[in-house]
């Protein structure tokens, strides 16, 4: 199983996540810090009488008080120098000892014991010993005290502070994206057919917004060519209509020639009818089928077909009924069997043949190409026609989508052909591609698998 690398939005929830973690963090370590300093022992001035006087004892052995004075400072952070009264150094723990006293602060120092700086540097003087005559004396520099702790309850406010700010940020980036689309939804589901988001963002929220206004608009596009179907198909059923009351006209006035020629055009006229309303009762089937209402009635009628058969008479028919266009016919080698419904096979043929006559002009070739494949059987329609914009070619197999070109051309037809043609090849289990070039032509290919080995049982759909 793959592991899935995290979106841009939960990688923003990280980042905010791991930021807050560190301020807490930061917060704590701050108040550690605090108290180690406050847990730290704090020397006064008697602490440092006390150390002045355990030195007197080591006044005669130089080593030995050089050695506690070193640990004077390795231990308790004391910077000492030890002079006698004449300015001599005895012992020191720092580079540049403390230099000796003016004789008014040894008089002093004398009658005091210890003297002491109240400013800093915290500089105090320890006579040795504490009494008697002054043998020698301590300069001793005492570390600086740490300061006072922050208080806790602020440094956690405004710990919380930031984490807040840092939160609302955030909630309202996911917030307002998400309300846009709820309002825009809304906006839509009311019939405002204009909506859209207008959330442009490269995370999460902006492929959904961008999944909404994509939806939105190809609903869109769906619903105004529905509204146009009604326009198309009273136009298409008004000419024949119109064509059949004028023929039942001449017919009534009672001249038996013209009548017999009347019941032709009427005929003729019927059958467009009926061809009409048969491929939008089909498209309607084949849709119920495709959303698998309960107690639909399956749309294919399958049973062996010779796709040779199937492609003679698809040529027959476009050479009747486009007796202006040539159409050349190859086929290779033997075509396999099919398992179809040749009545639905046919018509899906037929429209793509239809097609190509009606969006080529007249005396151009249109070529119909069947080869057999690796289990199946590949059918091309070629023509040199208008062509179609690439703008369009998404909307093609969209029921009801009749792309510019077409409608000046003024050729008829209520946007079927091919929505048609690709729902009954896709319920065949093949596939229906299309390539165009305008003032070029175009191409349409169908795929379509061959009839299981003899001995297996047709399966129905």
């Amino acid at each position: 199983m793959k592991t899935r690398l995290p979106g841009r939005l939960l990688l923003r929830i990280y980042l905010v996540g791991l930021a807050q973690l560190l301020l807490i963090a930061f917060a704590f370590n701050l108040a550690r810090r605090y108290a180690e300093e406050g847990n730290r022992p704090r020397f006064s001035e008697r602490a440092a009488a006390y150390a002045a006087s355990s030195w007197a004892l080591f006044l005669d052995q130089p080593e030995r008080l050089q050695e506690v004075v070193d640990q004077a400072g390795e231990q308790l952070r004391m910077q000492v120098t030890l002079r006698t009264p004449d300015g001599q150094l005895l012992a020191s723990n720092v580079p540049s000892p403390h230099p000796p006293l003016s004789a008014e602060e040894l008089r002093r120092l004398e009658q005091e014991r210890m003297l002491s700086n109240p400013e800093p540097p915290h500089l105090v003087r320890v006579a040795i010993p504490k009494t008697g005559a002054l043998r020698a004396y301590a300069l001793i520099d005492l570390p600086k005290p740490p300061g006072p702790p922050p208080d806790l309850g602020i440094m956690l406010a405004v710990v919380l502070g930031c984490t807040a700010i840092t939160s609302i940020v955030f909630a309202r980036s996911l917030a307002v994206p998400l309300q846009k689309l709820a309002t825009a939804a809304r906006a839509f589901g009311a019939g405002t057919l204009s909506a859209r988001t207008g959330v442009r963002r490269r995370d999460e929220l902006g492929q959904v917004a961008e999944a909404f206004d994509e939806m939105a608009e190809r609903i869109t596009q769906l619903l105004h060519s529905q509204k146009e179907l009604l326009a198309n198909v009273s136009h298409e059923l008004r000419t024949p209509l119109s064509r059949i009351r004028v023929a039942l006209d001449l017919a009534n006035e009672g001249d038996a020639t013209l009548a017999r020629e009347s019941l032709a055009d009427i005929a003729e006229d019927l059958n467009e009818l009926e061809r009409l309303v048969s491929d939008v009762l089909t498209a309607a089937r084949l849709d119920l089928a495709t959303e698998q209402t309960p107690g639909a009635t399956p749309p294919l009628r399958r049973e062996l077909v010779e796709a040779q058969t199937l492609v003679d008479k698809a040529a027959a028919r476009f050479r009747s009924t486009h007796p202006a266009h040539r159409l050349e016919v190859k086929l290779e080698g033997t075509l396999p069997v099919l398992e179809a419904d040749p009545v639905l096979l046919r018509r899906a043929l037929d429209n793509l043949l239809d097609n190509a006559g009606k969006y080529s002009e007249p005396q151009t070739t249109v070529r119909l190409l069947a080869h057999p494949r690796e289990h199946g059987l590949l059918v091309e329609v070629r023509d040199e026609g208008i062509g179609i914009e690439a703008k369009d070619l998404p909307h093609l197999f969209t029921p009801f989508f009749r792309s510019d070109r077409s409608r000046a051309r003024k050729t008829g037809g209520v946007g079927l052909g091919l929505a048609l043609a690709r729902r009954i090849v896709v319920a065949h289990g093949g596939t229906l591609t299309l390539e165009s070039q305008p003032d070029q032509g175009t191409t349409v290919r169908v795929a379509l698998p061959a009839a299981p080995e003899a001995g297996q049982p047709l399966t129905g759909t």
